[in-house]
């Protein structure tokens, strides 16, 4: 079963909250080279992220 588009939505704010909190008190992740505790929390990010953007797409082509 898919999940809500609701629950989708806040998974991925909380994703994007994670990769900000992260980045903003981790000196080591700056300049696009993550450390290794902050490589997954942005690579989640930008998996919600990306599932997020697909899933707008696919539902603004429906009729």
């Amino acid at each position: 079963m898919s999940r809500s588009r609701d629950e989708e939505f806040i998974a991925y704010m909380r994703a994007f909250e994670a990769s900000t909190t992260h980045l903003g008190a981790c000196t080591a992740c700056q300049d696009d080279q993550p450390c290794d505790v902050g490589e997954p929390v942005h690579s989640e990010f930008i998996a919600r992220q990306d599932a997020w953007t697909n899933r707008v797409r696919a539902e603004r082509k429906q009729p």
